[in-house]
């Protein structure tokens, strides 16, 4: 299946719903107050954090300030749609894909705390998406 970016944002939007109940997500975000950002196209669907607790996901087609302890990827519903049919389950879905038009945005600090609870959404999202 090729997702188109309407498909992607509601497979964010699930797993947003569900991912607070995935162990794996929860000690990836410990701690975490903040947020992440995933540029679909024009389109950001926006996770926040407060003390490791997800307590928002929203999709919104505004500019979306950054701030401290917030980082995120912009990308074309293409690449997004690459990155998450990544098969090379040696790297996780995330290593393969890394060459298309995809940036990261934001507090670069959070980056590297909070990649893995990025890398696990990815997961979750994939699944979703099968």
């Amino acid at each position: 299946m090729k997702p188109n970016a309407r498909d992607l944002i509601r497979a964010f939007v699930r797993v947003g719903d569900t991912c607070s109940e995935d162990e794996r997500f929860l000690e990836t975000t410990k701690y975490w107050t903040g947020g992440l950002r995933l540029g679909i196209g024009d389109i950001c669907v926006v996770f926040q954090f407060d003390s490791g607790k997800l307590v928002s996901v929203s999709e919104t087609c505004e500019e979306v300030d950054e701030v401290s302890d917030q980082f995120g990827f912009d990308a074309s519903p293409e690449a997004w749609g690459k990155l998450l049919s990544s098969t090379d389950e040696a790297d996780g879905p995330v290593v393969s894909a890394w060459a298309d038009d995809i940036a990261r945005t934001g507090d670069r600090d959070a980056y590297w705390r909070y990649y893995l609870a990025f890398r696990r959404l990815l997961e979750l999202t994939k699944e979703e998406l099968e």
